[in-house]
């Protein structure tokens, strides 16, 4: 490894989620604009990874392009070491959001304005406006059903306007306070 790769790796390590994206956008198939990439795990085929405009993958996410049991499976057969492949590549659509711990496997895409919740393993196309979640991920519920539920749940928190389901302008170290007494108030 040359110096020019080691200074390249001690950046992207120490990257935040915008940086980390636009480190990586030229090993990528296509990366879009305003992509946060809180992980740092691609694989071994990062060039088979496609991301649209605005999409977020929360610590942790795996995308694996390649399935290495095609090594195994080879010497099973009496083949040659490497004559068989097993790859496919991973899509993330628009707006979508993968959350923490996600494994996303050979040939899976995710949909415009999706979620797939934390520690999930997507093998399979996610539709546009869907939420999944699970081993393997299946559906959940639609996108308008869990902005309903965030909206409802914001609004039980004090620091949230129950007429608008905004934030109140307060500083943040009152936010803090805020959440901190909301939540543990009553433990101690």
């Amino acid at each position: 490894m040359n110096i020019k790769d080691i200074i390249w790796k001690i950046k992207f390590y120490r990257a935040n989620a915008y940086k980390t994206a636009e480190m990586m956008s030229t090993k990528f198939y296509h990366c879009g604009s305003n992509v946060q990439l809180y992980t740092k795990s691609f694989g071994t085929e990062p060039y088979l990874i496609s991301i649209g405009n605005n999409v977020t993958c929360a610590s942790n996410v795996r995308f694996i392009n390649h399935d290495v049991s095609c090594f195994n499976i080879a010497r099973y057969l009496g083949l040659p070491e490497g004559s068989l492949d097993k790859v496919g590549p991973i899509t993330l659509h628009d707006n979508c959001f993968i959350c923490a711990e996600t494994m996303l496997m050979p040939g899976c895409s995710v949909g415009r304005n999706s979620v797939i919740a934390a520690r999930s393993v997507v093998t399979k196309q996610v539709p546009d406006n869907e939420v999944w979640g699970g081993v393997p991920a299946h559906y959940i519920m639609n996108v308008a059903e869990y902005a309903e539920r965030i909206k409802i749940k914001a609004c039980e928190y004090p620091w949230v306007d129950k007429d608008t389901a905004h934030k109140k302008r307060i500083s943040e170290d009152e936010l803090i306070k805020a959440r901190q007494k909301f939540f543990f108030e009553n433990i101690y």
